[in-house]
This record gives C-alpha cells, sequence and structure tokens, in this order.
C-alpha cells in the first residue's frame, strides 16, 4: 500500500504541471463558476465513479446523484473492502456497513469522501477565500477549468478545483498545506448522465431506511477556560466531557466554520511550567495534533486546520480561577 501510495502521490505532482502552462487571464466570474458548481452537484442526475486519496491510501468510489420531487436522492458506495454504502433521501443520510448496526442522522448533503467545498456558500467563503482563475487544462480528456481558492490569511487549507466547462460538476479537487503540497485528492474517473441513472436509484425510493439516531440535548457546560484567539468565522458548535479514568475527565469544545472543523481538549496534567520543549505535533492527513501545557493544564487541538493556527488557538486558551 506504501508503494501505491507514493505512486499516486508522484502522478499527482505531474498532473499539476500542466496548470501553469495553460494558465490565462481572467475568463469571465470565478465566483459565478463555483456557484455554478454547488448548484449543479446538487441538482442534477449524474454518477460519479472516482477516487479518494489520502495518507491511508486510495480509496474507490461510486457516487450517484438525482432529485425526486424536488428532494435529492443519491447513493455512495466503497467498491473496495466492506463495500461501505450511504443513502440519501430528502434529509436524512443512512449509514449502511458489513458487521455493523445501520442507522440513520439528519443532513442536507453526504460528508463522506466528497469535498465540504463543493456544498459551500461561495458569496460567504469569498470573505476568507480569494478565487483566482487559473485557466484551462483536460482531466480525463475533458475540458476543465480550474480555479484556485486561497486562504487569505493563510490560517486555513487553500484548494485547487477543477470543473467541468460543460457539465458544471467537479472533476478532480485537491486540499493544499501552506507548502502546496497535496494533502488529499478528490479525482473522478468517469462521468455518466441521464434516465439509467435515475432509474438505478428510483429502487432506493421504497427501500426500508434504518431509523434516525435521536440526540439528546445536554445540559450546558461551564468551563473554567475559553478560546480567545478564533480565526475569522469559527463558531462554538458544542461542548462535551471525557472520561479518561474513573476519576479523570477531559474537557471539550468543537468549532467549525462550516468548511473545516477542530476541537480544543483540555485535561489536568500537573505541570505548572508552560515550555515549549512540551509542545508536540503531529500531522495526519489533512489533521493537525498539537498538545501543549500551560498552567497544571495540558491543552490539545485536533482539527484541520495548519500547525500555525493551531499553535496560534492553542496559545490563545485562557483559565479562569473558579
Amino acid at each position: 500500500m506504501k508503494k501505491l501510495w507514493l505512486s499516486a502521490l508522484l502522478l499527482v505532482g505531474s498532473l499539476s504541471m500542466p496548470i501553469q502552462a495553460l494558465a490565462q487571464p481572467q475568463i469571465g466570474s470565478v465566483k459565478a463558476l463555483l456557484q455554478k458548481m454547488g448548484q449543479t452537484s446538487q441538482s442534477s442526475t449524474y454518477e460519479l465513479s472516482f477516487i479518494n486519496i489520502n495518507s491511508q491510501g486510495i480509496v474507490p468510489i461510486r457516487y450517484r446523484h438525482t432529485l425526486i420531487d424536488g428532494k435529492p436522492l443519491a447513493q455512495l458506495m466503497q467498491m473496495d473492502s466492506t463495500r461501505r454504502e450511504i443513502v440519501q433521501r430528502g434529509d436524512e443520510i443512512s449509514y449502511f456497513e458489513p458487521g455493523l448496526d445501520a442507522f440513520s442522522l439528519r443532513n442536507d448533503h453526504i460528508v463522506d469522501y466528497i469535498p465540504s467545498i463543493i456544498y459551500q456558500d461561495f458569496n460567504q467563503l469569498s470573505v476568507y477565500y480569494n478565487f483566482i482563475d487559473a485557466g484551462r487544462t483536460h482531466i480525463g480528456d475533458i475540458p476543465s477549468r480550474v480555479v484556485r481558492v486561497l486562504s487569505k490569511n493563510n490560517d486555513r487549507y487553500d484548494y485547487v478545483l477543477f470543473i467541468d466547462e460543460e457539465r458544471y460538476l467537479p472533476l478532480r479537487v485537491d486540499l493544499l498545506d501552506k507548502n502546496n503540497d497535496i494533502i488529499e485528492q478528490f479525482r473522478v474517473i468517469t462521468v455518466n448522465e441521464g434516465s439509467e441513472v435515475e432509474t438505478e436509484l428510483n429502487s432506493l425510493r421504497t427501500v426500508n431506511m434504518p431509523p434516525l439516531l435521536l440526540v439528546p440535548k445536554a445540559k450546558p457546560l461551564v468551563y473554567n477556560w475559553s478560546v480567545s484567539q478564533l480565526p475569522e468565522g469559527f463558531k462554538e458548535v458544542k461542548r462535551s466531557n471525557h472520561q479518561i479514568s474513573e476519576t479523570e475527565f477531559s474537557q471539550s469544545i468543537l468549532f467549525s466554520d462550516g468548511l473545516f472543523d477542530f476541537s480544543i481538549y483540555v485535561n489536568k496534567s500537573g505541570q505548572q511550567v508552560n515550555s515549549p520543549e512540551r509542545d508536540k505535533m503531529l500531522r495526519y492527513g489533512r489533521n493537525t495534533i498539537y498538545t501543549y501545557h500551560k498552567e497544571g493544564n495540558e491543552i490539545t487541538f485536533i482539527g484541520q486546520l495548519p500547525f500555525s493556527t493551531a499553535q496560534t488557538i492553542v496559545n490563545s486558551v485562557v483559565f479562569t480561577k473558579k
């Protein structure tokens, strides 16, 4: 698998070369192109066979989508290994995996393996990102527009999108770190359209779906710490307590801007001295893990942001006396 992953990275690197060679001056409205891509992805009838390439390997996927009575009907199937399947009917997403109990959640789209940037409000995203027209190229012999989505403050990861000029579907999406290295890639192999796709999906209308998982309302949690410096657009989503041992708990807060998520975990460490030597940093795919000791507490960042941003956030955690 390691050799396969290395080969994929070399292939990805070579495929990025024609972008500069084919780059042209501005062609129309880039934001309008991105909005058209998002609308088409959520309203058209199509089938994509694609691969998702990340640090864990290469996963082949088939994704079908249509609208029935104005509501989305979609199916995502992992083509290797366990044949994991995800089905969307309206705002219910159902998960099926051999050996596990099936369940359903509420959401407006399938989030697994499909880049979340496809579903974003690009007017809102323009507050944090610049959209750059990088010209034209070909993906699988399909003429494509290339758009670079670059973080204005360098506090988020960047994207390069390749969009089908005729159908406006995403053909390739690269997630880039601050060194312009590809962290993750979504790459379409084949595209199909027409009545056959709708016919295949129609059979899912009568299938009994598993019950919705109901998340009980949690009592408000009050912590003696807070994050004083967040990248613009991030908001608190959820607070949780996690049991580490019989007598010890870790507190956490989840933040999101709709595109990226991260969590801050805090638990007692007993180390009173703040020291950079105790910093621990690891990147696993798109996720950064950063740990820092402060005022007798261990603070850990786990999320989808560059290391420098994670470090700034963790260092901004302040404690108050109870």
